[in-house]
């Protein structure tokens, strides 16, 4: 039996109907000097899953182009909020002609950085960093990170300098509190992680301006953060109903996740007590449960970061996504 060839670059441009060189810059990583469009992208990529086209991915290297691979470093721990948005930049990604490939880990500097440089060795010279908000580990993550050309990372990290996209909450935080406010609610609390983390310290200042911004009168009490280091729902739910929620009773509570959120749910029901919910991060659960979630924009923080990690050099600012709450009526519950 005759083994089948494989298809090469020249036939890829062929059906395209473009230059080999323009084949070899989408589906390659060629040089820089060459210009190739929308359009003629799109068809070689067609083309090329039509013809089942494997890039020579060492040759390419060894040309000086690209492995058209990215690196994403994620944290092995991650809630929805981070797997989602990975999904989002692996198919993005795709769409341009790239793959992705993850390194999973969690408070493990040395584990991160031997990944960082094996993947280098292997062609793979971009990077998207989803795991570096360690408060413990600051200064670990800059020595890793500090001066790269490559690297891009998702919310602002602890290395001045660097690029990054980053998230708000505010605006459908304010909007949340407002809608609630028509509906008759008068007492907002929250419940999230503790503040030793950066992106836990900007959603507490994020709630605290959006009460501001609606003429209320932030309350600490309500505003529950649990322990340091605390992973477990339930544990960090049986908490906050004795610290916060019993004592003081709010009426309608934002709470991020949607693990949370059905932990806390199991406790209310034995309590009399039945506040409204708003979510953070369009979790499905939050719509099996039948409470409103915000949408987070998992597409265009994926988008960002892509155009940031590709375009680094014509960026000087850098985006931030907000998210959106989309009017709700609390009342049906």
């Amino acid at each position: 039996m005759m083994k089948k060839q494989k298809v090469t670059l020249i036939e890829v441009a062929k059906l395209a109907g473009v230059s080999r060189a323009a084949a070899g810059k989408v589906l390659n990583g060629g040089s820089d000097k060459i210009g190739v469009g929308d359009e003629a992208r799109k068809r070689i990529l067609n083309a090329a899953r039509k013809l089942n086209y494997q890039p020579n991915m060492a040759a390419s290297i060894l040309a000086g182009g690209s492995s058209k691979m990215i690196g994403v470093f994620v944290d092995s721990f991650a809630h929805y909020r981070t797997i989602r948005l990975l999904q989002e930049i692996e198919r993005l990604a795709s769409g341009q002609g790239y793959r992705i490939i993850t390194s999973f880990t969690h408070d493990n500097i040395a584990n991160m950085r031997e990944d960082y440089h094996a993947l280098q060795r292997y062609g793979v010279n971009s990077f998207i960093c989803c795991a570096h908000d360690y408060p413990d580990l600051k200064n670990e993550v800059a020595e890793l990170f500090e001066g790269a050309k490559n690297v891009v990372f998702m919310e602002k990290p602890c290395i001045p300098g660097m690029p990054y996209v980053r998230t708000s909450r505010l605006k459908a935080l304010t909007a949340m509190i407002a809608d609630a406010l028509k509906q008759g609610y008068r007492k907002f609390g929250t419940i999230h992680r503790h503040h030793s983390a950066y992106s836990e310290r900007v959603l507490h200042e994020e709630f605290i301006l959006a009460m501001s911004a609606n003429g209320l009168q932030p309350d600490e009490n309500l505003i529950f953060e649990s322990p340091k280091n605390m992973i477990d729902p339930q544990t960090k739910v049986q908490l906050a109903l004795e610290k916060m929620i019993l004592p003081y009773r709010p009426d309608f509570l934002y709470i991020d996740d949607a693990a949370t959120t059905i932990a806390l749910r199991n406790y209310l029901s034995n309590t009399g007590l039945n506040p409204a919910i708003c979510g953070g991060n369009a979790d499905p659960l939050f719509k099996y449960m039948s409470l409103p979630s915000f949408d987070p924009g998992y597409e265009m923080i994926a988008a960002a970061l892509l155009d940031l990690l590709l375009n680094r050099e014509q960026k000087n600012e850098y985006p931030v996504i907000e998210a959106v709450y989309k009017i709700s009526n609390f009342n049906e519950r």
